[in-house]
């Protein structure tokens, strides 16, 4: 795909607005307005109910006015003389997904196969050279989940119901969420029931790819026995299918690029 397809799915970067002007974005299902004045920054937020809303606007000078309600702010940041520039870059979720199939899938023993899965992403709005962090929301918030053996023994996490489709092509391009190639491969003697995965979201890059998706690193997951705990291997980098890519932004954990064992353990439905 050519880089102007690219181009025009980008709705992040660097951006300039001149005093006492409103710019706007609709990015998937949540609206923004930003004001910049003399001597503030003013951002109102507003997200939507359809998870799978595709839509990108972005009106750089003189949008709609801010909605009379909103789901975010209004809030304001103060300066002697408010700076010009504005960035938006998106950014893995502050907690892991804890991501289900909306169809459940089984792998026999001795097979191979790549899903495509699509996590939400979050927003950070920053001001100024250098920028300063003006605020962080999700473009669509997920519902809470626990993931563990117990109230004792576990973590909060988001919950995420995925379409996991076997090919790229047939996933849309949606501007508020992440793709992810996850491997699973079924070493063991029985079926294997991909029931939820763990995904590490805090210990995920993001990369932007040339058909307008953003991308995450891949990730493998080896199922060898009949017990829960499934290693999982994070790459370095996304799939060969996202063509060129670029990195936009890194993980808000470091985490080794090794297999993790115990966050995924029970992410995997018991052979049978």
């Amino acid at each position: 795909m050519s880089d102007a397809s690219a181009v025009d799915q980008t709705w992040f970067g660097d951006f300039s607005l001149s005093l006492d002007k409103t710019a706007y974005w609709q990015i998937g299902p949540s609206e923004i307005w930003l004001t910049r004045s003399s001597q503030e920054w003013r951002f109102t937020g507003r997200t939507g109910t359809n998870p799978l809303n595709m839509t990108l606007k972005h009106l750089p000078d003189g949008g709609d006015p801010e909605p009379e309600e909103s789901t975010v702010g209004p809030l304001r940041l103060g300066f002697k003389n408010a700076p010009e520039r504005l960035s938006l870059l998106p950014m893995m979720a502050d907690r892991p997904f804890v991501v289900k199939p909306a169809t459940p899938f089984m792998l026999p023993p001795g097979q191979e196969v790549t899903l495509y899965l699509s996590t939400v992403l979050w927003l950070q709005v920053a001001v100024g050279d250098p920028s300063q962090e003006f605020l962080q929301m999700p473009l669509f918030l997920p519902s809470d989940t626990w993931f563990g053996d117990s109230t004792l023994d576990g973590e909060m996490c988001y919950a995420l119901q995925t379409s996991a489709r076997l090919r790229l092509e047939n996933l849309p391009v949606r501007p508020h969420r992440a793709v992810s190639a996850l491997t699973v491969r079924n070493k063991s003697h029985a079926n294997l029931e991909v029931e939820k995965v763990l995904f590490p979201a805090p210990q995920m890059s993001l990369f932007a790819g040339e058909s307008g998706h953003l991308w995450t690193e891949s990730l493998t997951l080896v199922h060898t026995s009949e017990h829960h705990d499934a290693p999982l291997i994070l790459k370095d980098s996304p799939p060969s299918q996202a063509g060129q890519t670029r990195k936009v932004v890194g993980p808000r954990q470091a985490a080794p690029r090794s297999i993790l064992t115990r966050a995924f353990s029970e992410m995997l439905g018991g052979g049978y």
